[in-house]
């Protein structure tokens, strides 16, 4: 019986929860971009898509941004208004659109925070079959990937910045792991874009989408896309400023401070150092100067 008991506690052991992310502080938080500034949104442009569902941004308070460890992606979408009031969602959905295949028109990846009744959760899926060409609305394929509790892997905090019309803005940050991103497609490096927006739906973005006015008509997937960059943005020596934008993973040298795996050029001082150090090899191995 002692063995029994024993066996059990180690099953339970082995099945327990994850903890609770860890969420980096506001500073290492990098924007997302979309025609060479950080990705805005007007307030209230999107007709019954107000409050949590509104969202906001300029370029010093951005609509969307993300951050990274070796662990999780880290998201942030600004809303004018609190998605989860004592971290309960309301009944409406937030997320990202990822694109994997250099197609403007199509997503590949989205990750949803999602409030539907009964959820409570963010979720990760995948997009095989294009249902709405160019939209954002494109119902992704289900059943999702993951799915993790919003108490583990999301919260709603106050935004620093200001306020976007009456209603202090809040953040929504969520959290995906990087072991289920690199299964479905997207690693550190990997050249990507970005859609960010609100939703009414569990399965894609029909909302106010960012860097799109909705007073200007329906968004469209290739309209609203951001700037290319990287899974990681420790990886894109732009931070999607659209110039130089990821590397892939190879090395490259970096000016101003020496050698650097994110890419970018080569100093004057550092090019200069790299000559002296070859040519003082190629003297000490010259027969001639011996």
């Amino acid at each position: 019986m002692r063995h029994v008991s024993l066996a059990l506690v180690i099953v339970l052991a082995g099945t327990a929860a994850a903890a609770p992310v860890t969420f980096p502080p506001d500073t290492v938080y990098v924007p997302i971009r979309c025609g060479g500034t950080p990705m805005y949104d007007t307030y209230r442009d999107q007709p019954g898509f107000i409050d949590d569902g509104d969202v906001v941004g300029t370029a010093t308070s951005p609509a969307a941004l993300r951050a990274s460890d070796a662990t999780n992606l880290y998201l942030r979408i600004r809303l004018d208004g609190d998605p989860a009031p004592n971290q309960t969602l309301h009944p409406t959905s937030w997320g990202i659109e990822a694109d994997l295949n250099g197609n403007h028109a199509d997503y590949e990846l989205l990750i949803l925070v999602d409030g539907a009744p009964g959820k409570n959760v963010v979720e990760l899926f995948k997009n095989d079959a294009i249902t709405s060409a160019n939209s954002p609305a494109d119902p992704a394929t289900q059943p999702p990937l993951a799915t993790y509790p919003f108490a583990d892997n999301a919260r709603s905090v106050m935004a620093g910045g200001g306020e976007t019309g009456t209603n202090p803005d809040f953040y929504l940050d969520f959290a995906v792991p990087w072991a289920d991103l690199r299964a479905a497609g997207l690693d550190h490096a990997t050249h990507t874009r970005f859609w960010a927006g609100s939703s009414t739906t569990s399965d894609s973005l029909n909302g106010d989408l960012a860097c799109h006015d909705g007073a200007s008509g329906t968004a469209t997937l290739d309209g609203t896309v951001s700037d290319d960059t990287t899974g990681d943005p420790a990886d894109d020596p732009g931070n999607g400023s659209g110039s130089g934008s990821g590397n892939n993973g190879t090395l490259e040298l970096e000016g101003g401070g020496g050698c650097s795996t994110t890419g970018g050029s080569v100093s004057p001082l550092v090019a200069l150092g790299l000559i002296a150090l070859v040519r003082r090899r190629r003297l000490t191995h010259d027969p001639r100067t011996r």
